[in-house]
């Protein structure tokens, strides 16, 4: 198991010092408002609703842990963690972690931050201990043992400290798999810019051909031309098959539970608020069978226990955010749902203004006599993305008008049938030359067809 262990983290730290993630332009300037939900402040906020106290209430110098950091949330998270707040970013990957610091010094985001090159598995690389919070994006399904890597985080956490983690749906994923094999019979490897190109190639006249391969690709906006996503996608080096279950019982083998769910597209509108409340199981792996819920799981979790209480005396100052954030405009994502477009510019500013006050923990402020006169869909869909929680209000018709579902059901998607690929001559010289070029036995030509054809199958 350690051979295998290591072998696997060696192969992802490859493509990691190869392709670093997500490679955005060092000097693009990015929306440090759309990460509103990725930090320590949001996640203790969603414990609250759940009458617990979060770690970092009663820390005066709370540790943050950005396990798997990539090369942008460093820079983002210093727009949101308070200075106070002690950020430790490990990542696998040393050519993340340089354009990671590159990109925090070039965008004057000066403060102390410690960097940590190692694998989270990896035992004799120890994590902080007494950590308030710890945010693991998109990292645990490319591990050899996400389970084990729980485990520590419960370890390294204080009672009552939180986390955010974001894990593949694995049965959504399925057509992406075949894609991946189909590669893998090709030999096309993600180090050889040839391979890379001629497997976009590939994808591209699918997606001519299939309609259900074009609604797929429309969904991945910047893939293609990135090739850092493309890679990351289609030629990973690891790509653990875990479902929801799984994840389920490895976070409560860790002596973690669920606090909230971040429901990114709206697939759970017809169940009680998941970011308040945790779906049932059953009605949630019924909406994966039939491909209602296709989005990745995005989960907040939390410790048993919690920081003392309420009426204890406070050790940590209200936390403090910088006064730019105030002047910027609101999160795009706000208002990108049919409920909430038509939301004039007063009320985002309004909407913005107070979920920044309530972070740094204003007292006494509710929404109540402006919020309450919004429709009551854009108010729903505000509170289960996290602009609004419960405690924004006094009235307890408000309260659990955001605790309620929003649709009485939600219908399964309609995919798009397959299209006959086997007949199109163009594909087939494709996959053929591919095979010839990278001198590869022409018997796997029937094998990537039929994966490319199952691709299509939802």
């Amino acid at each position: 198991m350690r051979t295998s262990q290591a072998d696997i983290g060696s192969k992802v730290e490859a493509q990691y010092e190869a392709f670093p993630y997500p490679n955005y332009n060092l000097l693009l300037p990015l929306r440090s408002q759309e990460a509103y939900a990725s930090h320590s402040l949001f996640a203790a906020r969603v414990l609250e609703q759940r009458g617990r106290r979060a770690a970092l209430r009663g820390d005066a110098h709370p540790g943050i842990l950005l396990a798997g950091c990539g090369d942008t949330l460093p820079y983002l998270l210093t727009f949101w963690e308070p200075r106070r707040h002690q950020l430790t970013a490990v990542d696998l990957s040393m050519a993340n972690l340089r354009r990671a610091r590159l990109r925090c010094r070039s965008g004057l985001r000066l403060r102390p931050i410690e960097w940590r090159q190692g694998n989270l598995e990896d035992t004799e690389s120890a994590l902080p201990g007494g950590l308030s919070h710890i945010e693991s994006y998109g990292v645990l399904h490319h591990l050899a043992n996400p389970a084990r890597v729980l485990e520590r985080f419960g370890r390294s956490l204080l009672p009552g400290g939180t986390a955010r983690i974001m894990v593949y749906n694995n049965e959504s994923r399925s057509w992406i798999r075949h894609v991946q094999k189909a590669f893998a019979l090709l030999g096309l490897s993600a180090f050889q810019s040839r391979d890379r190109e001629a497997g976009k190639a590939l994808l591209e006249r699918l997606g001519a051909l299939s309609p259900a391969l074009r609604v797929r690709f429309a969904a991945m906006p910047g893939t293609f031309s990135n090739a850092a996503r493309f890679v990351d996608t289609f030629l990973h080096a690891r790509e653990a098959r875990l479902g929801l279950e799984y994840w389920l019982d490895a976070i409560d083998a860790a002596g973690l539970s669920v606090t909230g769910v971040y429901d990114r597209y709206g697939e759970l509108d017809d169940l009680a608020n998941p970011l308040l409340e945790e779906p049932p199981l059953e009605a949630w792996l019924d909406r994966i069978e039939d491909r209602r819920f296709e989005n990745n799981f995005e989960l907040y979790l939390a410790k048993s226990g919690s920081a003392p209480s309420a009426g204890a005396p406070a050790i940590a100052p209200a936390p403090k955010l910088p006064s730019r954030q105030f002047l910027k405009s609101p999160p795009e994502a706000w208002f990108s749902y049919p409920e909430t477009r038509g939301l004039s510019w007063i009320n985002r500013h309004k909407i913005w203004s107070h979920f920044l006050g309530a972070l740094c923990g204003r007292e006494g402020v509710t929404a109540e006599a402006w919020a309450g006169g919004l429709e009551t869909l854009a108010l729903q869909r505000l509170g289960r993305i996290g602009a609004f929680f419960p405690d924004d209000f006094r009235s307890a018709e408000l309260k659990d008008l955001l605790r309620r579902p929003m649709y009485d059901f939600m219908e399964p998607p309609d995919f798009p049938g397959p299209a006959p690929l086997f007949g199109d001559r163009g594909l087939r010289s494709g996959v053929e030359k591919i095979l010839r070029e990278g001198n590869r036995p022409m018997k796997y030509l029937d094998a990537v067809m039929k994966r490319l054809d199952a691709a299509q199958t939802p």
